[in-house]
């Protein structure tokens, strides 16, 4: 098994060996780096287990290394987990406006905001917006009531603003 570790920042999911299963059956759960160095390197290195084809909405994950009971070399594991789902999307808010006056909408998105207590001021502190906003996600509601549009057209302007 493997730890995946999402950093929002960089985007990146890292892994880390959850646990290591010695020659004699012991099994190290949580191996700090040094732990799984020392080990790493106290046996070489054998034939790895051949990566799975993951079916559709799977992924497969570095699940470790094995000590071989038989050979002590270390057996490289995959394991085949459902894929993570994607990060949100991250959304220009120069390009959003852009959108908006393109659609011929942003008078009516603006007053929108203005009439928001509080949504004003995260607009113009704002310099791109996440799609887990809640404050997107109300006004995505809420414009879509109040120009009658439906999920295709409020698509079509949030594809055209991800950074």
């Amino acid at each position: 098994m493997t730890y995946y570790r999402y950093n929002a920042l960089t985007r990146i999911l890292s892994a880390e060996p959850k646990y290591i299963v010695l020659a004699d059956g012991t099994t190290i759960v949580n191996p700090t780096a040094e732990q799984y160095a020392r080990l790493r390197d106290a046996y070489p290195k054998g034939e790895d287990a051949p990566m799975p084809t993951p079916p559709e909405g799977k992924v497969v994950e570095y699940g470790g290394y094995e000590l071989g009971e038989d050979d002590h070399l270390w057996h490289k594991q995959w394991v085949v987990v459902d894929a993570p789902p994607p990060p949100p999307r991250t959304f220009s808010k120069y390009r959003l406006v852009s959108a908006l006056m393109q659609a011929e909408v942003w008078p009516q998105v603006k007053t929108w905001i203005e009439s928001v207590p509080g949504a004003y001021d995260l607009y113009l502190a704002a310099e791109d917006i996440s799609e887990d906003e809640q404050l997107l996600k109300d006004g995505i509601d809420d414009v879509k009531k109040l120009l009658g549009w439906t999920d295709e057209d409020v698509e079509r302007v949030l594809a055209a603003s991800v950074i």
